[in-house]
């Protein structure tokens, strides 16, 4: 008997699964929020390079996410610890004004978030970060209780706009199956109404990307995103004036190691399908630059993360070409003791001034922050 009701759990739970990863409309007319605006100048910043994580405790850290303030500055998260999964990993923070970067500062651990919880928690995971249009900060974390990345969940903070008081803290409940198996990474968009579209992916019993809708008090009004075959997660979302909406995914374990897209006007999302940039089951970043034009950030070869390349094309299908690399398999002095290079996780985003800010994991001991002005990046050679 225990092993059939065992099985009827697992069924249901696939079929549950199933049915959230099945396709939902996109919101229409969706305003947004914080992507660079076309009649924003670019600033003539020359690409400068420093890393954020120094002086930090912790000797691993990884997934960098960042926001700019309402007074200008920007302000980064990541998790360290001693190992990525380990009880003493935290989030951390800095802040980059007059072209410094802080010291960073410890932001929440495990035992402060289960307090603010009231819940065990027993590591913690990827920060997501979005500045609202009231000036206040959201900072979504991954946590988990029991188990490994299949049983996490999200948690949400809320902090003043000066970044430094949490005003509210809440769980998102965010899956049907025991609440369990949903992580952030992608930036969120916001929304006329106030809401959040918070990209998201569920790792329990089948992969797939979501995109959370969430209200202005962390309740999640739905769930939605495109129908997916095979393994794909870490959706980054880009929207536009018109509605259009363009879902980035990063490929899991597969076949076909490369970055798919799927597209939403409104009435639904085209089925996700290769671009022709490889992904070795790696996170990816992107951006649409003021001129109109899109920005990648990826790992260019399907099976190593040993090399971080910008690339850039017209439209979100291609032609992608590489214009700049950042970090590559050539080793600095300080990796030559290293086994194996890793540069990973970008994010990009684009100040007020125009300005492209990159952060990315460095071998996982440091995050490191790339900055250019926008008409400072190369066109590319077919254009």
């Amino acid at each position: 008997m225990s092993r059939f009701l065992v099985a009827i759990l697992c069924l249901a739970g696939w079929a549950t699964a199933v049915f959230e990863s099945a396709s939902r409309r996109p919101p229409r007319g969706l305003p947004v929020q914080g992507e660079p605006r076309h009649d924003v100048p670019s600033a003539k910043a020359e690409p400068t390079t420093n890393r954020i994580s120094m002086g930090a405790t912790a000797p691993s850290v990884h997934s960098a996410t960042a926001v700019e303030l309402s007074d200008g500055t920007i302000r980064a998260f990541w998790f360290g610890g001693s190992r990525e999964g380990a009880k003493d990993v935290a989030i951390w923070s800095a802040d980059l004004a007059a072209g410094q970067w802080s010291p960073p500062r410890l932001v929440v651990d495990r035992r402060i978030m289960g307090r603010w919880m009231r819940r065990y928690i027993r590591k913690l995971g990827n920060p997501l970060a979005h500045a609202g249009s009231d000036g206040r900060v959201t900072l979504f974390v991954v946590s988990v209780s029991v188990g490994g990345w299949s049983g996490s969940a999200v948690n949400r903070l809320v902090f003043s706009p000066d970044g430094r008081t949490l005003e509210s803290a809440n769980r998102l409940v965010a899956s049907p199956i025991l609440n369990l198996g949903t992580l952030v990474r992608g930036a969120a968009v916001e929304t006329g109404g106030g809401e959040l579209l918070v990209p998201a992916y569920h790792e329990t019993v089948k992969r797939f990307p979501q995109l959370l809708r969430v209200d202005h008090n962390g309740r999640v009004l739905g769930r939605g995103g495109p129908a997916v075959r095979g393994n794909l997660l870490q959706p980054w979302l880009l929207t536009s004036n018109d509605g259009a909406m363009d879902l980035f995914l990063r490929r899991g374990a597969g076949k076909e190691a490369k970055i798919f897209l799927s597209r939403g006007d409104g009435s639904g999302w085209s089925v996700p399908a290769p671009i022709d940039v490889p992904n070795p089951d790696s996170g990816l970043s992107a951006l649409r630059l003021a001129d109109g034009d899109f920005l990648l950030a990826a790992n260019p070869d399907p099976v190593s993360r040993s090399n971080l390349v910008l690339l850039r094309a017209p439209g979100p299908e291609g032609p992608w070409e590489q214009i700049l690399a950042i970090d590559t398999e050539e080793r600095e002095e300080d990796e030559q003791d290293f086994k194996f290079l890793e540069y990973s996780y970008p994010w990009l985003m684009a100040d007020r001034a125009g300005v492209v800010h990159l952060l990315y994991t460095w071998n996982r001991r440091e995050i490191r922050h790339w900055s250019i002005g926008q008409d400072r990046l190369p066109k590319g050679g077919a254009r």
